[in-house]
């Protein structure tokens, strides 16, 4: 592994993006085996999620950015107070790094900014954008989003405490961000399905009258929900010890009760010849050329974005059709606290 000169932002290869526990981070081209250093002073700052050459960062004051990582340029965000909400508010307890959120019948106090989780999406032209954000703690009630233009954050409720019957769509356990749709898998794991590309304040519910949820017949695996090109919601499954497999499923058509099944997916070894940055939690197309391969599985960990838990990281690609993994020894002598899969663009 060498130190390289700045990678070309048109070159669209697979890159890591690593964190060191020392502070700022650097970058891996597995295409050439570099890695680059010199990408700026990021002290203080956590890294949440990633678009393209945009990055979504939360810095020493609380404040949200988007940030390019190669040219620097950076969009300024809504403060984390700034949201408009029937029922709900969000205050900084005076200059510290703790908030709360103060609901009609209750409060949630000591929400540090270290537990604050986030989505991004930038369109090629990097002139639209959408934020997703959330205090990832157990039985949070919100999630909250922006859009470019936007002045203030927009609430989206995680429980139905008015409906008992709608109780299966209660709860946070996993998102992804594809564009202006967000896809949320609730606590038991039913898939919700959210058009937030209306005007500042609305949003659309466009999961469907019968949701489904996404169900395996394992239960001592890593998990995460993924979504295709064309809008499908896949679940990706692997071994927690070894990391030895991975598992690909999709919603299996023959179940005709999903409410009561146990059992909702099948197994598929393939990904129609698209690849998967599971870091970004959606499908691209392959290209061969840019070292992205067909049927293939980019992965650092599952656990993105909502991860009350540290997960050791692997950084590696795994191709479904030859089961097999390629992996990035020299990394795993960096003392590392994260890593992203990225898609450089041309911006």
């Amino acid at each position: 592994m060498t130190e390289s000169s700045p990678l070309k932002r048109r070159s669209g290869s697979p890159a890591v993006m690593l964190f060191p526990k020392d502070g700022g981070c650097v970058l891996y081209n597995p295409k050439e085996g570099t890695i680059q250093k010199n990408l700026g002073d990021f002290s203080g700052c956590r890294f949440l999620a990633n678009s393209g050459n945009w990055f979504l960062v939360l810095d020493s004051g609380c404040n949200l950015s988007i940030l390019d990582v190669f040219s620097k340029e950076t969009i300024h965000l809504p403060s984390l107070e700034s949201i408009e909400s029937a029922d709900s508010t969000v205050k900084r307890v005076g200059d510290t790094d703790i908030f709360e959120r103060h609901l009609s019948d209750c409060f949630f106090r000591n929400l540090s900014a270290d537990v604050v989780r986030g989505l991004l999406w930038v369109s090629e032209s990097g002139k639209e954008y959408v934020v997703v954000w959330l205090f990832d703690l157990p039985g949070h009630s919100y999630i909250s989003f922006c859009k470019n233009g936007d002045t203030h954050y927009t609430d989206i409720p995680l429980f139905h405490h008015r409906d008992l019957d709608m109780h299966w769509l209660d709860g946070l356990s996993e998102m992804v961000l594809q564009g202006t749709r967000l896809y949320v898998t609730t606590n038991r794991r039913y898939v919700r399905v959210f058009d937030l590309s209306g005007p500042q304040g609305l949003f659309k519910d466009i999961t469907g009258p019968i949701p489904f949820p996404m169900l395996s017949s394992r239960n001592e695996c890593d998990s995460s929900i993924a979504v295709t090109s064309s809008g499908e919601v896949l679940l990706v499954e692997s071994e927690p010890w070894d990391r030895s497999w991975f598992r690909l499923y999709k919603k299996d058509l023959d179940v005709k009760d999903p409410l009561s099944a146990c059992h909702t997916v099948t197994e598929i070894d393939s990904l129609g010849g698209e690849a998967l940055l599971l870091d970004l939690g959606y499908t691209v197309p392959a290209n061969k050329a840019l070292g992205i391969e067909p049927d293939s599985i980019y992965f650092t960990r599952h656990n993105r974005p909502c991860h009350c838990a540290r997960r050791d990281l692997d950084i590696c690609s795994y191709n479904l059709v030859t089961k097999s993994f390629v992996r990035f020894p020299d990394l795993n002598k960096m003392d590392l606290i994260d890593a992203r899969w990225f898609l450089p663009s041309g911006n």
